[in-house]
């Protein structure tokens, strides 16, 4: 299920394994609707779908792919300056290789220790990055699927 207002998943099984909805002391019949309360904005969510509703979960889910934007141009910047920082970190690599000792590498020299610095912070944001890009593009193909069964009229809450 969608949350209407703000566009989040809901995976009612789970929320039914936790506590169910149903009251054990009522009888429920073939048309008794079952409501969820949206974690995050706390509206309710329920089966079926309006014309509203459909134009609501829309504007909902662009505003997700316009995160999901955000997420993956994030991520592209972290991964641009963590090769940024990466040749940096390696150009100092090959400085720390002293050419007075016959390019030996030292360990005691300032070029050394930026050198492993640079590559921790580079790694840092090179994961980072990675999993902001990817988070971004699988939630943006997501809600574009969504859109696109909306779009069509096959989307079943």
């Amino acid at each position: 299920m969608y949350c209407y207002h703000c566009g989040k998943r809901i995976d009612e099984r789970k929320i039914e394994s936790k506590s169910s909805s149903f009251d054990s002391n009522q009888e429920y019949g073939e048309f008794t609707k079952v409501q969820y309360i949206c974690p995050r904005c706390g509206h309710l969510i329920h089966e079926g779908l309006s014309e509203e509703d459909s134009k609501e979960l829309s504007r909902a889910s662009h505003a997700q792919i316009q995160r999901a934007n955000n997420s993956y141009a994030r991520g592209m910047c972290m991964n641009a300056l963590g090769v940024i920082l990466l040749i940096i970190a390696i150009i100092f690599f090959i400085l720390a290789n002293k050419p007075s000792q016959g390019f030996v590498l030292q360990t005691n020299c300032a070029e050394f220790y930026v050198f492993i610095g640079a590559t921790i912070i580079s790694v840092i944001l090179l994961g980072v990055g990675a999993y902001l890009t990817i988070i971004g593009l699988k939630t943006k193909h997501h809600y574009y699927q969504l859109l696109k069964d909306l779009n069509n009229k096959t989307f079943v809450q």
